[in-house]
Order: C-alpha cells, then sequence, then structure tokens
C-alpha cells in the first residue's frame, strides 16, 4: 500500500483480519521513539475482511459478505454500506484526487462510486467477459487503471471516458498463472508497473508496453510495494523481505517475521509489515537494511493493510467539553440554592437567596398596591360633576370632626360660655359648609333633594297643542332633569311673599 510521502506524524495502521474485525493502531514519535496504541475495534462485517483502503477522512473495506463499509474517521463511525456486488468483493481502492472509489468482485464486475453521496456513477456489469475480477489498481494521475481477471488478460481502463482503453493477453507469458495473478503496483512516477504471481514478479513499461524486466525468488511472492521509482519491497511466504534496486540489479533480504509476509505499506522512510499470525512491525528503512522500531500483536489473522492520516476525534472532544459544561452547571446549581454573591466596587457582600427573593415580592405587592389606590382615585375624582373650588376647600369628614371634638373635650373643663350671636352665626355658617361638603360627596340624586325647598311638590301637567306631538323619551328625560333642578313656589306663598314686600 502506497502512501503520500507528505504523510505526518501522528498516522494510523488499519488492519482487516479473517475474524471479521477491522482494527486501527494510531503510530505515535515521541522524539525518535515510536509507540503503537490501540485506537479503534469494529465488527461490522459478517465474512473475513478481503481488502481496505483509507483517503482524507474516509475508511472503506470490503470483504466476503459481499459489502462495502464507510467510516468517518473524524466522528470515528460507521456512514454506511455498499451493497451493489453480488459476490466476494476483492479489492478496492480511491483515487488519488479522492473523488471516486473503485470496487471489483467475483461477480465479474467494476464499479465507480463518488464520495460523500455515494452513488454509483459507472457499472461495468461484465468487466472481464463476466468472469472473476482478481485486482484493480488506479493510476497516480487518476486517468487510468488497470484490472486483472479469472479470463487472463490483463485490462487497461479510461477513467475520464468511462471505458476500456486496451486489454493484453497474459495466457502466452505466464500460461496457467495468468489466471491467478493478485498483486498489481504502480511506480510513484506512473511509468512503470508490476504484476506478481507464484514465485515471480514482472516488471512493465507503459512506453513500450512490454515487460522490462523479470524478477525471480525462491518462494512464493505475497505482497510487494513501489518504495521508490527504481526500488522495490517484497514479502514473501518464507517470511522474508527482500530489497529489490531496478537499475543495480540488487537484491537484498531481511528475515522480518516467522510465518509469511502478508502485507507491506510504506510513509516517507517508515515501512509497515504484517504477517499472517498476527504480528505488526514497524521498520525503518535504507540502503543497507531495515531498524525495527515498535511490534504489537493483534491476535488474529491479518488479511489486509492500509495507512492513514490520523484525524481529530471530533467525538471524544464533545464528549469533554459537555462533560465539563456538565460540572460547572452542577456547582452553579450548588451556589444558587446556598447562597448569592454580589461583587461591589469595594467589597464582597453574601447574601441569602430566599431573603433577596422575599424583598422583591414585597416591593411588587407594594408597586400593586400604588397603582391600585391611584387608579380608585382617578376614578373618584370623575364622580365629582358638580364640585366647584369652594366647596373643595372643605372642612374634615364628620368621623374626624368628633374625634378632634371628643378630644378637645377630654383636653379643657366644661366651663359656662356666653355665646354671642355673632360667634352662633359663624358656628352655623361653618356647619352648613361641612354638610354641603359631604353631601357633594354623594350621589347626584341627594344634592337634588337638599337644593329642593321643604314644601310639598305638586305634579303639573303639561298640557300639548293639536299640532304638537308627544316628546320623544330623550326630551322627556331632559325636561325632568330642569324639573329637578328648578324651584317650583306654590300660588299661596307667592301671595305671602307679595304681602311682606307691599308692608
Amino acid at each position: 500500500m502506497q502512501l503520500d510521502s507528505r504523510l505526518q506524524d501522528p498516522f494510523e495502521i488499519i488492519v482487516g483480519t479473517y475474524e471479521q474485525y477491522l482494527l486501527g493502531y494510531k503510530v505515535i514519535n515521541i522524539v525518535n521513539e515510536y509507540k503503537m496504541e490501540k485506537s479503534f475495534a469494529t465488527h461490522s462485517h459478517s465474512a473475513s475482511i478481503r481488502s481496505v483502503s483509507s483517503s482524507k477522512y474516509y475508511l472503506a473495506s470490503a470483504g466476503a459478505d459481499e459489502t462495502v463499509c464507510l467510516y468517518d474517521m473524524r466522528h470515528r463511525r460507521e456512514c454506511g454500506k455498499l451493497i451493489h456486488h453480488n459476490d466476494t468483493i476483492n479489492c478496492i481502492a480511491f483515487t488519488p484526487e479522492n473523488s471516486h472509489l473503485f470496487t471489483c468482485s467475483n461477480d465479474g464486475s467494476i464499479a465507480a462510486i463518488r464520495c460523500g453521496n455515494w452513488q454509483t456513477e459507472k457499472h461495468w456489469p461484465k468487466a472481464h467477459k463476466g468472469s472473476a475480477v482478481n485486482a484493480l489498481a488506479i493510476h497516480p494521475t487518476g486517468k487510468l487503471a488497470l484490472s486483472t481477471g479469472a479470463d487472463g488478460v490483463l485490462r487497461t481502463w479510461n477513467l475520464i471516458k468511462g471505458r476500456q482503453a486496451y486489454a493484453i493477453n497474459l495466457v502466452p507469458k505466464l500460461k496457467f498463472d495468468a489466471r491467478y495473478v493478485t498483486i498489481i503496483k504502480w511506480s510513484p512516477n506512473g511509468e512503470k508497473y508490476l504484476l506478481g504471481v507464484n514465485l515471480k514478479i514482472y516488471l512493465y513499461s507503459v512506453e513500450s508496453a512490454g515487460i522490462e524486466k523479470e524478477i525471480k525468488f525462491d518462494s512464493k511472492v505475497i505482497c510487494a510495494e513501489f518504495l521508490k521509482d527504481n526500488l522495490i519491497a517484497v514479502g514473501l511466504e518464507n517470511g522474508q523481505i527482500k530489497f529489490c534496486d531496478l537499475k543495480a540489479a540488487q537484491i537484498m533480504d531481511t528475515t522480518a517475521h516467522d510465518m509469511r509476509v502478508k502485507c507491506i505499506a510504506h510513509t516517507n522512510d517508515l515501512l509497515v509489515s504484517a504477517s499472517s499470525s498476527g504480528e505488526i512491525k514497524l521498520w525503518r528503512y535504507n540502503k543497507h537494511g531495515l531498524n525495527i522500531l515498535q511490534t504489537v500483536n493483534c491476535g488474529a489473522r491479518i488479511t489486509c493493510l492500509s495507512l492513514a492520516q490520523a484525524c481529530r476525534n471530533l467525538t471524544q472532544e464533545t464528549e469533554v467539553k459537555l462533560e465539563e459544561e456538565n460540572e460547572v452547571r452542577k456547582e452553579s446549581k450548588l451556589r444558587l440554592k446556598q447562597q448569592v454573591i454580589v461583587d461591589y466596587a469595594d467589597d464582597w457582600e453574601v447574601t441569602d437567596s430566599q431573603t433577596k427573593a422575599s424583598k422583591s415580592k414585597r416591593k411588587k405587592k407594594r408597586a400593586r398596591i400604588e397603582d391600585a389606590s391611584s387608579d380608585a382615585n382617578i376614578q373618584h375624582v370623575k364622580k365629582k360633576p358638580f364640585e366647584t373650588k369652594d366647596l373643595k376647600k372643605t372642612a374634615p369628614s364628620k368621623k374626624k370632626r368628633d374625634r378632634s371634638s371628643d378630644i378637645a373635650e377630654v383636653a379643657k373643663p366644661q366651663k359656662k360660655k356666653k355665646v354671642s350671636k355673632v360667634s352662633e352665626t359663624n358656628f352655623n355658617k361653618k356647619r352648613k359648609e361641612a354638610d354641603c361638603a359631604l353631601q357633594v360627596a354623594l350621589p347626584v340624586k341627594k344634592i337634588n333633594k337638599i337644593e329642593e325647598p321643604s314644601v310639598p311638590r305638586k305634579k303639573h301637567k303639561i298640557k300639548l297643542t293639536d299640532g304638537e306631538d308627544a316628546p320623544s323619551r330623550k326630551i322627556k328625560k331632559k325636561v325632568d332633569a330642569e324639573k329637578s333642578t328648578v324651584t317650583v313656589v306654590s300660588k299661596k306663598k307667592k301671595r305671602r311673599i307679595t304681602k311682606t314686600k307691599t308692608n
């Protein structure tokens, strides 16, 4: 598995197993000392995992259960599943631009799926004339792709036009092994590619469209990887990793694992190898050999491997933030129950929340009472239409007058007083004014009774002429009001008044 050389520390090693588990290990560099920590483990597949691929923050895994599982590495959750094949999915690969995901299966089909909405944009149902598609590799430019199948043909696909460009029959050269080619790799510059099968590796040139070099090994070739344009790392069944320099034709071998080397991947000057026994080893490679940095045993049979840039775990960050907010809320609740802290310019004051609430309630009650009293005063003023300026300056009410008179009687001893006529007249005037003030406060009907003389009333009928109609109800009401205000004097009284005037 070739990864971008700009991959920075830390990164993750993602491993698919025969036991249906997908495991992740985070590689951390601390002052040139590397540590491998387990980051995640999922059990999304119902059969063994055959291929794993990563791109940016997306991860995809495919297996013998005919499904492709998608994961979002930022939130550490499964995005969805793709079920567009009818048999075991042998290989999956992202384009270099991370725009599409390509899949190939034993049902003989190849599919192109757009990343993001995860919809199939192109589907070739019989890419290799109905036979199984074993392997798939995408050119570094993302414009070409290679595929091998059980029909023994190497096919080149034009990904811009979405159709097959040309085909090479491998049977004349490879014979029976042409049907079992499972290793295809492009060089970093895209000028070469290799095919691996059984004990041999065949190196092809794009310009000549033919075989440039053929390399034979003592053991069966299980995996291979381009470290540089002219440097290849090959994993063998006997547990060895061999480095082949294509220019100098030199081969250097090292024993890496006790069992067969199942997968190889690299980034910068680091090499990751995994064996079928479950061992994962991190190496630093150079021209002279390999230096081991760290080892981990996952305890399962590894089938595929990929490297991915370690993304920020947003779910953990959000969980930590929520926990902190909950703690702050709990502390604030406890403070509110116990006391309220008020910050002044000079000093601090601590007051109980209950006392503060009671004071605020009292203030509100007072405000309501004042508003109600003001409204009542306004209504009382409106009910006094006949009040004049002289009557406003009246004496106090009866109760207050009685209380003040009682106090005066108790305070001063009773003495015989000579009441003059002038004092009697003044006293009578004041008494009349006080009575008038009390009567003004009463309704209008009572005022009319006070103004009328004590002479008994006589009902006077109003005679109407023949031409006039009966007055309406409104006119009658006006007449009654005028009668109430005008004083009626009888004829006998008029005669008495005229006699007194003449005398």
